[in-house]
């Protein structure tokens, strides 16, 4: 599973609770999520208040 980034508002709080710094930021906003770091703990989809951060099959 994989996570998809949909519109993003720049609020930061899924950077705030990422343990591995997986979330890459361009402009203030989340540009993708690196696979490579990704533990696929999903807290970063959980405290997203505007459902930017999808899971994905």
């Amino acid at each position: 599973m994989s996570i998809a980034v949909l519109s993003c508002q720049g609020c930061g709080k899924c950077s705030q609770v990422c343990p591995t710094d997986a979330i890459v930021r361009e402009g203030g906003k989340v540009v993708r999520i690196d696979e490579s770091k990704c533990l696929k703990c999903y807290k970063c989809v959980e405290v997203c208040p505007y459902g930017a951060l999808i899971k994905m099959d």
